[in-house]
């Protein structure tokens, strides 16, 4: 522990504070997979993601999510929205659950999410 009382993070990737929506859906059959829940993602890093909920997910369920990052970058001070004009914006990805927690708001959920796999890159 820090002498602040508090545990030190061992991640290894920065995170980006950045809240933006996405879709994501439970895997149960991935060739069927219909994207049709949304969530808040509230930082991402290289490693996986965190973001609200309305449900809580178990720990090691699997979640195919769809990432659109179209309005998500920043400038060099990190306050501000540039839109993206690259080809290809958005990405499907496999993550794990790793955690959930109860927020204050009784119908909301943290969710921690490790990246597991990138399925393609969005034309």
């Amino acid at each position: 522990m820090n002498e602040e009382g508090k545990s030190a993070e061992r991640r290894r990737y920065d995170r980006l504070e950045k809240e933006f929506a996405f879709t994501y859906t439970v895997i149960n059959d991935l060739t069927n997979a219909t994207l049709d829940e949304m969530g808040l993602i509230l930082d991402i890093g290289g490693g996986g993601l965190r973001f609200l909920s309305s449900r809580r997910w178990r720990k090691n369920e699997q979640l195919l999510m769809k990432l659109d990052f179209a309005a998500c970058r920043i400038d060099d001070a990190g306050d501000d929205t540039i839109p993206c004009s690259g080809d290809s914006t958005g990405m499907l990805v496999i993550g794990t659950v790793m955690w959930s927690a109860a927020t204050a708001q009784e119908d909301q959920f943290e969710i921690g999410i490790r990246f597991t796999a990138r399925m393609h890159r969005d034309q």
